[in-house]
């Protein structure tokens, strides 16, 4: 898939339209698809499950959601849950670890003197593969420059990429829109095959750090914005980046029927719905049958 947005993704993040619609057929003949809410229904009310089923996640509501796996969805009349991160729906915004990116990438490839300014200095601490020169990260380099800034709240990181943007007046922002609509999740609602998720209301992290009015306005916010715009109950939530802690925890037990980590594993019938574990499945690692088969390959 040739896209303009691809380079600077943060790695793991995309599959092709072509290897999804390949793992779509290889679900549907080991697996029950079905939507994520409609197994927790099924699970609280004690009723027969089926034996091999699964559930198809998307995170952050990303545009290629809507143009690319759509289509593959209604074609394959397959079910999945969009966790949307509410306030940034409908904005030109994106996520800092994009931002991150597209500064590097951007710094890299026309002003590779800026690399010595005091304003970038922070950045090259902690990273040891990547040299910071005339020349882009590789994916790898940039998943560990990624990582490395985790150490950092999602307000700092934002305020700081900010701060560099304007200070060195480099524009690394977005040229077409990268995150869904209102109008493009009523659509996919309105299928009757994509039903939509929390993902909090700014993708906030929300672990033991994080102010507790913060943890509890992101996670009941976003449900009612969702709501609002939608005209359809968010049942489902998503942890950012998988952090959690004890008042996450309650609060989402408290307005959702389930939850999902980014925790890598099967779940059986007696699995804590409010803490599913996930397989991500992304390009480099699931790119042929093969390697799809290897990756799920926990209930083959």
């Amino acid at each position: 898939m040739d896209d303009e947005r691809t380079p600077t993704e943060e790695p793991g993040m995309t599959v092709t339209p072509e290897t999804f619609r390949q793992h779509i057929h290889i679900l549907k003949r080991y697996f029950d698809i079905v939507k994520l809410s409609d197994w927790m229904q099924l699970k609280s009310e004690g009723k027969v499950m089926p034996a091999k089923s699964c559930a198809i996640t998307f995170d952050d509501g990303w545009v290629d959601n809507y143009e690319f796996a759509f289509p593959i969805l209604k074609e394959s009349n397959v079910p999945a849950t969009i966790f949307v991160v509410s306030d940034m729906i409908g904005k030109n915004t994106i996520f800092w670890p994009e931002r991150l990116s597209r500064l590097v990438n951007q710094v890299s490839n026309h002003y590779p003197q800026f690399w010595s300014h005091p304003e970038l200095q922070w950045l090259q601490k902690d990273p040891k593969g990547y040299c910071f020169s005339g020349r882009s990260p590789t994916r790898e380099e940039l998943s560990a420059l990624i990582a490395s800034m985790k150490n950092y709240s999602d307000q700092e990181m934002n305020d700081r990429l900010t701060h560099i943007e304007s200070t060195l007046q480099i524009e690394a922002g977005v040229h077409r829109p990268s995150l869904l609509n209102w109008d493009q999740v009523t659509e996919l609602v309105s299928s009757g095959l994509v039903e939509i998720g929390s993902h909090t209301c700014h993708h906030v992290r929300l672990n033991a750090k994080t102010p507790s009015d913060l943890i509890r306005n992101e996670i009941i916010n976003s449900k009612a914005v969702i709501g609002k715009n939608v005209g359809q109950i968010a049942k489902t939530f998503c942890f950012p980046n998988g952090d959690h802690c004890p008042l996450a925890i309650d609060l989402v037990k408290q307005n959702y029927c389930g939850a999902v980590t980014t925790q890598s594993g099967w779940n059986t019938a007696d699995a804590d719905v409010h803490q599913l574990r996930r397989i991500g499945i992304h390009q480099d690692i699931a790119y042929d049958k093969t390697a799809f088969l290897a990756r799920i390959s926990g209930w083959m």
